[in-house]
């Protein structure tokens, strides 16, 4: 896919920021425990500032409208970052600021500043009913990082010569770093990383999914190798062939997963942070991985139904084989019938001889 070749840029008016380009098509936490890899130069006072970024996938979207709508009746004040994509918010807790980034397409929410904790008690109940198509909440799929972000010229210096990083974001040694010198460019980063970390929670629901559908056709897998009866109705095998296909969809058609969304290959810096989590977090791997084991699921699928079409048409022959045999008992009993009035008549035949 080539690049497109005109300018983007970003502008504010008020308290949106307007992208000026083509319109962007649109439980079980994975809690990696990263070690992270700190430079033992770098400064303490920019250890004490590193702080959690946390990804949530609560749903297969957010009405983002409404989500706008929430918010302002409570009081925050959200900010469209790309719209009909990402809005943002700040949010306080504990006396910490943070950035809230709803991703309406991803249907997740990520935070800048605050722990799953805070995220699962806190904010996700702020739009709650803007879900789409919610998950349930042993299906929510997190994600946990960290970054530390720079507001001045010497916290950058700093890192530039413990890490060997230019002036921009980035990430390294498991460390989102996130230039805030300028504040509108740091949060359309931070959007990119919020895009990237969410991309692996998406991902991640579908992995769950597709685990808990091999490990319940398992053990039709083991009987059919053990030679015993398969003990599974056809709507069973249609529901299961349904589910794998329409996770296949949502990784391979409904979805940017498998893809860079077009923002992000019309801004190259934003493309590279966006590839860099996305690479740091294994997403292409996993998604190959994904796509092996769905063929796999689906090749289980079509064994089973042709197992059950086998039996089913076995059956039609067994009872074609009935309807065969009661015909010809019947026919028999007629037969035996007809030869009993035969009998009978040469007998009465012969006693009337008899008697004249």
């Amino acid at each position: 896919m080539l690049k497109r070749l005109f300018v983007n840029r970003f502008f504010s008016t008020g308290r949106t920021l307007f992208y000026a380009g083509p319109n962007p098509t649109a439980a079980r936490s994975l809690r990696r425990s990263r070690q992270l890899k700190r430079p033992q130069t770098i400064e303490s006072s920019l250890v004490t500032r590193i702080r959690p970024v946390t990804a949530i996938t609560t749903a297969e979207s957010y009405d983002l409208q409404k989500t706008i709508d929430l918010l302002s009746r409570k009081g925050y004040q959200p900010t469209t970052l790309i719209p009909n994509e990402i809005i943002s918010f700040k949010y306080l807790h504990d006396g910490c600021r943070g950035d809230i980034m709803v991703l309406a397409q991803n249907g997740s929410i990520v935070s800048w500043g605050f722990n799953e904790t805070v995220m699962r008690d806190e904010i996700l109940p702020l739009v709650s009913t803007a879900r789409v198509n919610s998950l349930l909440d042993s299906q929510y799929e997190s994600e946990d990082l960290d970054y530390v972000e720079l507001e001045n010229e010497d916290d950058m210096n700093n890192l530039k010569r413990d890490y060997s990083i230019n002036d921009e974001s980035c990430v390294t040694n498991e460390l989102i770093i996130i230039n805030g010198v300028e504040h509108e460019k740091a949060l359309l980063d931070k959007a990119a990383f919020s895009s990237g970390i969410s991309r692996s929670t998406r991902l991640a629901v579908l992995e769950v999914a597709l685990d808990a559908h091999i490990e319940k056709t398992r053990e039709f897998t083991e009987s059919l190798s053990r030679g015993k009866k398969l003990n599974i109705s056809e709507k069973a095998v249609l529901q299961s062939t349904g589910r794998l296909f329409l996770m296949r969809g949502k990784l391979n058609l409904y979805s940017e997963l498998i893809e860079t969304p077009d923002l992000y290959w019309s801004e190259p810096q934003l493309e590279k942070l966006y590839r860099q989590i996305s690479r740091n977090l294994d997403i292409q791997p996993r998604i190959s991985i994904l796509n092996t084991k769905l063929d796999y699921a689906t090749d289980e699928a079509r064994a089973l139904m042709a197992v059950l079409n086998e039996k089913k048409g076995t059956r039609l022959e067994w009872i074609i084989i009935y309807l065969i045999t009661v015909e010809v008992c019947f026919e028999l009993y007629h037969f035996y019938e007809k030869y009993q009035e035969l009998v009978a008549d040469a007998e009465n035949k012969t006693k009337a001889e008899n008697h004249y």
